[in-house]
């Protein structure tokens, strides 16, 4: 651990820093050289970095596969809120529209103001969804989040294996022959 040394009697010893403090020092410095340079910092220059710090380079890949780990988690929390939004909106659109039609039915016909009814029911129910939409406890996010991880993982691996399926398909010219060929089939035109 780096240690911050602040005795001024002692002006010979190199002033010393808290794991804190350089953490705090450095990460204003990438923030400043941000500012002036366009992206991030590059995976040698972070490689490069922690050679000068001293840092073991199977250590930092452990750090940045952590990271990343955390990076796709706070990702997938963040989308997982914001769908949570969309549908508690597109709810409230509905229960808006729909109980507005049911005033508007319940002024024309008359006979006592039966549409209340309804817009209590469902009004307790988007209650609850407005709850659970703007103030979810830390575990719905979780779960949130790991539904979305597991969504991306199942596209990532359709994707994936839609790629194989086209890849498998090779057609080449050779001569004045057209090649098509599928796995062991074989297909010559010409």
């Amino acid at each position: 651990m780096i240690q911050y040394s602040s005795n001024a009697d002692n002006l010979d010893e190199p002033r010393r820093y808290s794991q804190e403090e350089v953490e705090a020092i450095l990460q204003r410095a990438l923030h400043r050289q941000q500012g002036n340079a366009a992206g991030g910092i590059s995976h040698d220059d972070l490689i490069a970095t922690a050679r000068e710090l001293g840092i073991d380079p199977a250590q930092l890949e452990l750090a940045i596969m952590e990271q990343s780990e955390v990076g796709t988690t706070e990702n997938a929390k963040r989308t997982w809120l914001a769908q949570q939004k969309r549908n508690y909106f597109e709810h409230l659109r509905s229960y808006l529209i729909i109980n507005t039609v049911l005033i508007v039915i319940n002024i024309m016909t008359g006979g006592g103001f039966w549409a209340i009814w309804p817009i209590l029911g469902w009004g307790i129910g988007l209650a609850f969804d407005t709850a659970n939409t703007f103030w979810p406890n830390d575990k719905e996010i979780e779960k949130g989040a790991r539904k979305v991880i597991a969504k991306e993982n199942r596209q990532r691996q359709q994707l994936l294996q839609e790629r194989q399926r086209r890849q498998k398909f090779t057609i080449e010219t050779k001569g004045n022959k057209l090649v098509i060929q599928k796995g062991n089939k074989r297909l010559e035109i010409g």
